[in-house]
């Protein structure tokens, strides 16, 4: 009989066996969570007799987003609240062990499903919501001084400080984007007072994140964001996931939270939050950068960074206090190259997708798509929409530009310097995303109009 450890990476079966002090009787590659992150589930089988089905989730090679420090945290809560913290009854899939060096992490299989969005009676949804939120209200009321491996509890002041310094580190390697520093700013001169009582933060919170079966949530997933921190920062995660995977309405989750004995919910502190989450998101875009990997799939890559633009900006209006002026869009008549864009959007959704049976070729041809109508409104839209953009900067910056890159250069350098008033920056970046968002609105469907819900 073959060895099931060769269905795994060279060495991480040896190296679980080891860790766990079992043998591996079965593997069944699954996918994993994220483009590099891969997962398997495994049957162990103890000397004693005992057998365990398990799920590990592994990245041998650390190509994903995250570091060891990461993945230590995740495996760390998850052995506690397995564990020493058990009597808080926050549930997790129990955890088996964890190879750190392979970023491989052990848990046991839990019984339920992830998929949230496919629910569509309100009652069971609210019901679902419902103990999701008391499940983070008991995570809330954990003793952070009694929880290991998380790292010194800090203030909140210096959490934010150091996020805000890393992604403005990042933006200034990467094209110093205005609009990420004109969001960085107002965060770093808006930084909250402390809260009431630092919590264990999940980091990633919302929906897609847990497994349930019927109305209760039978685990908690995704922990490698876990930190020390703001209890609000969890409703703001929330806020952010809902753009793309709603829970409930948020009043309703608010309440529920509270409800179940967490902490207040203050939402100045959650729009700070979302907005601090909202940048960093934005600053991610490379898909312009010459030197950026290239991503699994371009066209989803865009239409997520544009959700995320898009949204900042508003955002970022919202909390400065400025009433925006309505965007110029100027309108174009379809031109020569109209009908060969509509003729391989044919050929694309009709005969090339259908004929795919690879299931990664099918998601890049719709990514494809994708792109296609963004070059087609491109073509027929892009020559007026510089155009706007470069009398917009010439009018605030008080000479003209020849190249829309020149003007958007200058615009850089004037809130680089602060030479330029904050209200007509934040202005200028707005319509720049709103243009950059119509371009891209028949490739995003839908979520060229998603906007965060309402808190109240």
């Amino acid at each position: 009989m073959s060895d099931p450890k060769a269905l795994l990476p060279q060495g991480l079966g040896d190296a679980v066996e080891r860790a766990a002090s079992a043998i591996i009787t079965q593997v069944v590659p699954r996918g994993g969570g994220g483009a590099s992150r891969s997962g398997a589930e495994l049957s162990l089988q103890w000397p004693d007799g005992t057998v365990r089905h398990a799920y590990m989730n592994y990245d041998v090679y650390r190509a994903g987003a995250g570091d060891d420090a990461a993945f230590l945290r995740e495996a760390g809560i998850l052995r506690a609240l397995s564990g020493p913290l058990r009597h808080a009854c926050v549930r997790t899939a129990p955890y088996i062990t964890s190879v750190p060096e392979l970023r491989a992490l052990v848990t046991e299989k839990v019984a339920g499903e992830a998929n949230f969005h496919t629910v569509r009676d309100p009652a069971l949804r609210s019901a679902i919501a419902a103990d999701l939120m008391g499940q983070l209200a008991a995570l809330h009321r954990i003793d952070a001084t009694s929880v290991e491996g998380l790292g010194a509890v800090r203030t909140v002041r210096d959490e934010i400080l150091t996020r805000t310094q890393a992604i403005r580190a990042h933006v200034r390697a990467h094209g110093d984007d205005p609009l990420i520093h004109l969001a960085l700013d107002w965060l770093e001169n808006n930084v909250p007072p402390e809260p009431a009582r630092v919590v264990v933060v999940h980091g990633d919170w919302g929906a897609g994140n847990f497994m349930f079966e019927g109305d209760r949530v039978t685990a908690l997933l995704d922990w490698e964001l876990v930190h020390f921190g703001d209890p609000m920062a969890d409703m703001a995660m929330l806020c952010l996931r809902g753009l793309f995977q709603p829970l409930v309405p948020l009043p309703e989750a608010f309440a529920a939270y509270e409800a179940a004995g967490g902490e207040t919910v203050d939402l100045d502190r959650v729009r700070y939050w979302r907005l601090l989450f909202q940048t960093g998101f934005a600053s991610r875009a490379r898909h312009e950068d010459p030197d950026a990997p290239p991503p699994p799939n371009l066209g989803m890559n865009m239409v997520y960074s544009m959700v995320h633009r898009r949204v900042l900006a508003q955002a970022l209006a919202e909390a400065s206090g400025i009433d925006l002026p309505e965007v110029e869009m100027p309108d174009a008549a379809p031109g020569a190259l109209d009908r060969s864009f509509n003729i391989a959007l044919d050929d694309l959704r009709d005969i090339i997708v259908p004929r795919i049976a690879d299931q990664q070729a099918s998601v890049k041809a719709k990514g494809l798509a994708r792109l296609v109508k963004w070059w087609q409104a491109h073509a027929r839209y892009g020559p007026g929409y510089d155009a706007a953009e470069r009398n917009e900067l010439a009018r605030a910056l008080g000479r003209s530009f020849a190249t829309r890159t020149e003007g958007r250069e200058a615009l850089r350098d004037a809130v680089l310097a602060g030479t330029i008033d904050r209200a007509v920056a934040i202005s200028l970046v707005h319509a720049r995303v709103v243009r950059e968002n119509a371009l891209m609105a028949d490739a995003m469907g839908s979520l060229a109009t998603t906007h965060f819900a309402p808190l109240e």
